[in-house]
């Protein structure tokens, strides 16, 4: 009887947090959950992604959920602690990937996901003040002279870190939970330098700033660029840039019917025409991959962060 007992308790508990793939799948909400606060490029685009592709979710509501804290951990750890159902999607960037990399005892495997596609890649574009750094040479020489603090989240960081040793110096790097946090505090005078994504940039320059260099391996929208005042990119320096993916994924345990169907929906709205407008409007065009191509490069990519994550520390 005790035995009973223990089975039917075990089965309830795994019908409520893996309930059968269902045919009305996907029905009411489901949340889209990043690791960073409001105001930074990724809940920018989370929230335009939920208002522009909603249509393509089977009737479903896209419900975009901040939980930032612990280099962006926080949020990997809620999607774990939630019914792995389907109905929970977790939208981040390297950076709480970076985060776990670099602690001795990590609460998450960066393994401990389902990669279901990319949305999109970023740059790290550093912005100054015109007046302390009017170049890349003036600035490599104030490196060497006194420290020179660098803001952002630990993937914008990492980006400026991999591009400033090839030069052959070092910086202070100030990890923030956000990048709006990190540019409220560029604009107040309290770091020296932003490290943020194009579209922040875009914010910024040229009011209030410079965009001294584009750390990524990839080039930016000509519009963009332009808009930036034409920054030089890592490889014209001689460097070897990063790119940093917003990768998009499920608890493990989700049943596979569901995660395929996500999957299916979310390459249908990521390749929407008017979608891919709407993210290049933003300054930050759409860079899909589908399921199978991002998983590899997910796996590649973590491979490469364990390499690199020295220069942060």
């Amino acid at each position: 009887m005790k035995t009973l007992k223990v089975t039917a308790l075990v089965a309830a508990a795994l019908s409520w947090a893996v309930p059968a793939a269902a045919d009305d799948y996907p029905s009411g909400t489901i949340n889209w959950v990043i690791p960073f606060g409001a105001g930074g490029g990724s809940d920018r685009l989370s929230r335009l992604f939920a208002a522009e592709a909603e249509r393509h979710f089977g009737g479903a509501r896209l419900n975009v959920e901040n939980h930032p804290g612990a280099g962006a951990v926080t949020g990997w750890l809620h999607v774990l602690n939630q019914p792995a159902d389907g109905y929970t999607v977790f939208n981040a960037t390297p950076t709480p990937i970076i985060t776990l990399l670099s602690e001795e005892d990590a609460p998450v495997d960066p393994s401990q996901i389902e990669i279901l596609g990319y949305l999109a890649a970023f740059a790290s574009v550093l912005v100054v003040r015109e007046d302390e750094f009017p170049d890349w040479d003036s600035f490599v020489a104030a490196l060497q002279e006194r420290p020179i603090t660098i803001g952002g989240t630990n993937a914008l960081l990492l980006g400026a870190a991999n591009v400033i040793d090839q030069a052959g110096a070092d910086a202070i790097y100030v990890p923030y939970a956000s990048t709006g946090e990190s540019v409220t505090d560029f604009l107040g005078g309290h770091i020296d330098v932003a490290a943020v994504t194009e579209s922040t940039a875009l914010t910024i320059v040229p009011e209030n700033g410079i965009a001294l260099i584009n750390t990524s391996s990839i080039a930016l929208p000509e519009d963009v660029d332009d808009a930036l005042g034409n920054p030089p990119m890592a490889r014209d320096f001689g460097f070897t840039g990063l790119a940093f993916p917003r990768w998009v994924g499920m608890h493990p345990d989700t049943p596979e019917e569901r995660m395929a169907a996500f999957a299916a929906m979310f390459e249908a709205a990521a390749t929407d025409p008017e979608v891919t407008a709407a993210f290049a409007a933003g300054g930050e065009p759409i860079i899909f991959l589908n399921r199978e191509e991002a998983a590899a490069d997910y796996e590649a990519m973590v491979n490469t962060m364990r390499n690199a994550i020295g220069l942060l520390q």
